[in-house]
Parts: structure tokens; sequence; C-alpha cells
């Protein structure tokens, strides 16, 4: 929910995380590439950010106003926009894992993940959104933008890690097809005013504007995931503590019906309250819910990846029933075990 290191100090071909900008200035595109081939080596997250920094770099070209990027700290990083674009273009790129915190003040643009409409932008006279979408998989992304697309808003980019480290997670049951989260909800009065101020921000040139965005950003995804349910309370973990939790997971991976809770304590050492105190402390849900999301996630990923049978991935989940499992699988995901399939086959 990106340790790898992207080779850049050497000539390579294009990485997934490389976008590729059409500037649309004839009736023949022009393609515009973008590998930074002469700076140090950057994790796939930080160069996810940097094909940001690319785009800014075509400001002069491209846009007419402000386009700043910014890395907060490692794994955060705060992405603005207050420009119309001169011309036409497209971004095409791969979305690495990680959440992104939305937040169109005015105007919007027809942007696809995965595929599919990410519906973000504000219409007039409609109230501000705070949108927060989550992958933990690299999924395509394509944006296309127009002559005289006047476009304000605010971009938080948060890395697997980052959230790991600052024990913040998503609820499973905003999971969407393809394994994308999505959450909304209109922003508050003081968010609005500190968005606006992020907008308006030009560079963040002076080392003061720079903590001044950095408090704002974590104030805005403070509030954010406050507003979530089941936010767990973040405890250290000794080693002990690690051990049970693979063990846990190790048997709550193998395959059959799914294992009991007295099976589970018994696993990991630990009393059934014992069990369900560590669960909930780590995950924020009950154990046999974990161990559902992990069997779920295990289902999900073999109709992704091998584009197994329902029936078989209804067994490889632990459900006896198809039809029980197609319930809990539209429950966590949003759709049918069938509709999931039809969908990966097609793409």
């Amino acid at each position: 929910m990106i340790k790898r290191l992207c080779e850049t100090s050497k000539r390579r071909p294009a990485q997934p995380c490389d976008p590729v900008f059409f500037i649309m200035d004839t009736d023949m595109p022009r393609p515009l590439v973008a590998n930074r081939r002469n700076s140090p080596p950057l994790s796939a997250y930080e160069h996810k950010l940097n094909c940001s920094n690319t785009l800014a770099h075509l400001k002069a070209g491209v846009f007419s106003g402000q386009v700043t990027d910014l890395q907060l700290q490692p794994g955060l990083g705060l992405h603005t926009l207050n420009a119309t674009a001169q011309q036409s273009f497209v971004v095409d790129s791969h979305r690495q894992p990680g959440a992104v915190l939305h937040c169109f003040l005015e105007g919007e643009t027809d942007a696809r993940l995965d595929n599919l409409p990410m519906n973000l932008g504000r219409r007039p006279g409609t109230p501000v959104k705070l949108v927060l979408t989550s992958t933990d998989t690299p999924l395509e992304f394509l944006r296309r933008s127009a002559p005289n697309e006047y476009v304000r808003k605010v971009s938080i980019q948060m890395s697997p890690e980052w959230l790991d480290t600052n024990g913040l997670r998503l609820p499973r049951s905003s999971h969407t097809a393809g394994g994308v989260i999505r959450l909304e909800r209109l922003a508050n009065a003081i968010e609005i005013q500190n968005l606006e101020g992020l907008a308006a921000t030009d560079n963040f040139a002076a080392p003061v504007q720079r903590l001044h965005a950095q408090a704002t950003t974590l104030a805005l995804v403070a509030g954010f995931f406050d507003d979530l349910p089941d936010q767990p309370v973040h405890i250290p973990q000794s080693k002990r503590t690690k051990s049970q939790l693979q063990r846990i997971e190790d048997l709550a991976s193998q395959p059959g019906p799914m294992p009991t809770l007295s099976g589970l304590a018994a696993e990991a050492g630990l009393s059934q309250s014992g069990l369900r105190r560590l669960i909930q402390s780590v995950y924020g849900c009950a154990p046999l819910a974990h161990i559902r999301n992990i069997r779920l996630d295990m289902a999900r990923r073999a109709l992704e990846r091998d584009h197994i049978s329902v029936e078989a991935a209804a067994t490889l989940a632990g459900y006896a029933s198809p039809a029980n499992f197609a319930t809990a699988f539209r429950r966590a995901y949003g759709q049918t075990p069938s509709q999931f399939n039809r969908k990966q086959r097609i793409f």
C-alpha cells in the first residue's frame, strides 16, 4: 500500500512510471518522453512525483499561470495547479501504488484511471469536495486537456510507506473495481481557505512557505482521515507481535475453509480475547473480518491475474457457496466477481 529504485544515472528504456506528453499543436502529435536520465536515483514513488514535475517544466509551452510541485516529506508530495492550458495535450502514464487527496477549487479535467473516468472537478455553483483515490497496484493513467481549460486544484500524494509509517488505513468497504478506493466528502470553510492559500502560492521558494505548506497539507490529510471509520491506534510492534501477526496471516492464506477463531488464537499463542485485542488494535476490525478481507483479496488477485472461474475464486476465498462469495465480493469491491472477471478479460 515502493522500495524499488529507478536507475536514472544510466541511459535506460522508459519505465512504467515515465509519462509521455503529446503536445497537440498541429494535426500531427509531437511526443515528448519524460525520462530524467542525469539525476540521482529516485524511488518509484519519488519518480511519480517527478512525473508531475515534468508537467511543471512544460509550463512555459503549455500553461499560463502557476504549476508547482513540492516534496514535503519522503513519500508525501504536494502538487498545485492554478493555470489555463494554452493548447491541447495528453498525459499518458502509470500511477504507482499509493493514495492521492484531490481537491478541485475550480474547473475540471478529463482523467481516467484504469480506463475508468475519475469524475474529478468542480462545476460552477457546486460545493468544494475532497476526493481521495488509492490503489495498491500500478494502473494506467490518462489525462486530456483542451485549449483554454482553466483549473485551480490541489493534489496531495501519499506513498504506501508514508501511510503505514503514520498509522493510516483506508476502509476495506470502500474498494471498487480493480482494487481502487474512492472516498469523498464536502470540504469545510477552514479547509477551503487552506486549499485556496496553497493554490495561490507560486513556487514555495521561501523556507517559511514550505513549512506553512507542510503544516497545511498535514492538517488536510489528518482532517480527512479523522472522519474515516475504524482508524486504528498506532502501537509500535514488538518482534513477538510481528511474529504473531505473520503466523495469523500465513494460516489465513492457506487454501480451504476459513480458520476458526480458536484456530487463529492457537496459531498465534494467544487467548481468543487476546487475539481480538491484537487484530482490533492493528487492523481496526474483528479477527474473522480481517481473515475474510485477506481471502477476498486473494480471490480478487486470482481473478485479475489468472482469470479463474467464480466457483474457483469462491473456494479460494473459503466460501462453500458461490452466491455467498459473490455477495461478500460485491460489498468489498462494488461489483460481482462475474462483472470483475469480464472487465479483466476485456482490458
